[in-house]
């Protein structure tokens, strides 16, 4: 085992959390995307979910949540946009702070502080954060032009360079630093003869 991983685990005990992908949520923003839609569904039920008996009904300005243990309510917020329209947000039951996405959790829709949930990201050693970066930059590029040296036809120039200056920065200057950081916490020892990068 290396040594970061025998700190955490063994020394700290470490508990690594949950991740938000692996739960059912529900997305205030794309609820509410479609007016007519929601105009047609309330007072009705409008999620679903057979396996523990949870239904949720729309009603005026919130949510009623029924499941096997009980009841209660999830609050809907409207806030008015700069340029016209509304944007709907969740308050959390549990601490009223206001929502875009809530977690199914043992029958209850949490926020992800209540939840204690995390994203893959937070999991990852800062090293391969860096180059989880790189990549989804890759991707972005690749999937637009097929290639991470062709501009893509509608995309501008400066907007290109900005994230290919992102990608070698993710991929080569950043990985290295933090890769050094964690040479040097762990082995102490050996801070003279690590190569930093400016």
């Amino acid at each position: 085992m290396a040594h970061w991983g025998w700190y955490w685990k063994v020394k700290l005990k470490h508990q690594r959390k949950r991740l938000c992908s692996y739960l059912q949520c529900i997305d205030s923003f794309a609820m509410f995307k479609n007016k007519e839609l929601m105009e047609m569904f309330r007072n009705k039920v409008v999620y679903e979910v057979p396996g523990c008996g949870l239904k949720i009904t729309l009603l005026e300005d919130h949510y009623h949540v029924e499941y096997k243990d009980g009841s209660y309510d999830i609050p809907i917020e409207k806030q008015p946009c700069n340029f016209g329209g509304f944007r709907y947000f969740f308050h959390c039951p549990k601490c009223s702070k206001r929502m875009r996405m809530l977690y199914l959790d043992n029958g209850m829709f949490l926020c992800r502080k209540c939840a204690d949930l995390c994203y893959f990201t937070q999991i990852l050693r800062p090293p391969d954060r860096c180059l989880a970066m790189a990549r989804k930059v890759e991707t972005k590029l690749k999937s637009m032009a097929g290639s991470l040296d062709r501009k893509p036809p509608w995309m501008k120039k400066k907007t290109f360079e900005a994230l290919k200056k992102k990608y070698s920065e993710y991929r080569d200057i950043k990985y290295m630093e933090a890769k050094n950081k964690e040479l040097v916490e762990f082995y102490p020892e050996l801070a003279d003869e690590i190569d930093y990068w400016a």
